[in-house]
């Protein structure tokens, strides 16, 4: 069991460098995605806020990675 743990988390260490990153982006691409369901801003006024939203999570990310 311990070698099939240790494969897949090589095989996701393959796609997912940094989870913390990885987690960041898909939570924040989950609330837009769930803004835009709900219809709470325009596609307009929501693709600035995305982008400086993903912005800001790739800032942070190389800040932290930066410190290590």
């Amino acid at each position: 069991m311990t070698r099939v743990r240790a494969a897949a988390d090589e095989l996701a260490g393959l796609f997912v460098d940094d989870r913390l990153f990885a987690l960041a982006l898909a939570l924040w691409l989950a609330a837009m995605a769930g803004a835009g369901a709900l219809g709470i801003a325009t596609p307009q006024a929501r693709a600035p806020v995305l982008f400086v939203g993903l912005a800001a999570i790739l800032l942070a990310s190389v800040v932290r990675a930066a410190r290590r």
